[in-house]
């Protein structure tokens, strides 16, 4: 007679997991936060939560994720004021929504922020994007820091940024001393913590950055650029079409496109205007899906990049995968991107003679679109993934599941909420 089977084991819950983003636009952190949600969706029970409107179906139109809405919960932030822009008073908003995440955070299992430091009331992982967090760190590192009115130092100012402190519902402690885990998304960020804010060996996360394997294309017009991103001051574009202005009239009749999102600012009116001062060369086809994205880039030869102190840059990588020659500023993250010094400039006139220079010898131009275009396969989405999971089974001290079936992540969920 066979001897009764011993009783099952009862299985373990998996451990719970919030993801933060204060507002989901269209840039590098949003590509972060969804490729956060993709690379948990089938391991742990999540939830996301952000003040700003989530459509998974769109979001992930934009950044190739395969998100799911009957995976991951969303709890939507509240606005402060029911502001509809991510734009208007930042720091406040930041506070209110951080103040939400202090709420809701002690009922997760772990608690990440996909876009810079939020204090949840407990140690979480902080998946750094920029040092716009601290004014200390955005002063010290952005060489436009003051340029518009509202962020110069002034009793106003600092009446802002006290009240913003307010705000956020408990008094933060300094970043070094939360017991978080800070994650740099380049060995520039990483640097700057430690020297900043004394946080040390703060693992390097590269973000996830969608590559298209097209550098082989032999119809790329000679004398194109692209400049890819946000249509904002820290972006620097005036400087780029000031640049390109400089290289023509040397006598090279380059083109421009002008990739990115406008919407109703100064900033963003300024540029259209410069571009229909120029609409002979310039091009502005505003944000493009990846499909529009990947046409383009394949017939274009040259990418370049204005912002100067940006802690990583996604679309640097973007361009130099789609075989796109990158010209970009000698500071911050980007010369981890283009690690050629040849394409790295330190000032508008540096970078007009490094771009006659490169014009002028095209023999080289295949040599550094081959090198790149392997170099940037380390930011590819996988690797995130991969090391954003290994990061967080380090965090937690237990191994990270390999996949869920629906019926345990049903049972998740229903312990998790």
């Amino acid at each position: 007679m066979n001897s009764p089977r011993p009783p099952r084991a009862p299985e373990k819950a998996r451990p719970s997991i919030l993801v933060a983003h204060p507002w989901m636009g269209r840039g590098g952190s949003e590509a972060t936060a969804m490729w956060t949600l993709h690379a948990l969706q089938d391991r742990f029970p999540v939830a996301f939560t952000s003040a700003s409107p989530v459509n998974f179906e769109e979001l992930n139109a934009v950044y190739g994720t395969s998100v799911s809405a009957e995976k991951v919960r969303v709890l939507p932030a509240p606005r402060l004021f029911h502001l509809r822009s991510a734009t208007t008073l930042v720091y406040w908003q930041h506070a209110w929504f951080e103040r939400f995440c202090q709420k809701i955070g002690p009922k997760f299992d772990l608690c990440v922020s996909a876009y810079n430091p939020i204090y949840f009331g407990r140690p979480g992982i902080q998946l750094i994007g920029d040092f716009s967090f601290s004014e200390q760190s955005r002063r010290l590192l952005y060489p436009n820091a003051e340029d518009r009115f509202c962020h110069r130092q002034s009793l106003l100012r600092r009446a802002y940024l006290s009240l913003g402190e307010s705000l956020t519902g408990q008094k933060r402690p300094p970043l070094a001393e939360r017991g978080d885990c800070a994650v740099a998304n380049s060995s520039w960020t990483a640097g700057n913590l430690e020297r900043i804010f004394g946080v040390f060996d703060a693992p390097v996360l590269y973000p996830p950055s969608p590559l298209y394997d097209i550098r082989e294309n032999a119809d790329r017009e000679p004398l194109s650029f692209v400049c890819l991103g946000r249509i904002s001051p820290e972006k620097e574009l005036v400087k780029i079409i000031a640049i390109l202005d400089r290289v023509r009239e040397a006598g090279f009749p380059v083109t421009l496109d002008v990739v990115g999102p406008f919407d109703n600012s100064p900033y963003s009116d300024r540029i259209r205007r410069l571009i229909a001062s120029r609409k002979d060369w310039i091009q502005a086809p505003g944000f493009l899906n990846p499909t529009e994205k990947a046409k383009l880039f394949g017939s274009r030869s040259f990418g370049i990049h204005g912002g100067r102190g940006e802690a990583f840059g996604i679309a640097i990588a973007e361009m130099a995968a789609a075989g796109l020659v990158p010209i970009v500023p000698d500071s911050g993250g980007p010369p981890e991107i283009a690690h050629f010094p040849e394409l790295r400039y330190e000032s508008e006139e540096d970078a007009v003679k490094r771009i006659i220079h490169l014009l002028e010898m095209p023999e080289k131009i295949e040599t550094y679109r081959h090198a790149l275009a392997g170099h940037v396969q380390q930011f590819r989405p996988e690797a995130f993934m991969e090391n954003l999971l290994r990061i967080i089974e380090d965090f937690l001290g237990v191994p990270t599941p390999t996949s869920s079936n629906d019926a345990l992540v049903e049972k998740d969920h229903a312990a998790a909420y």
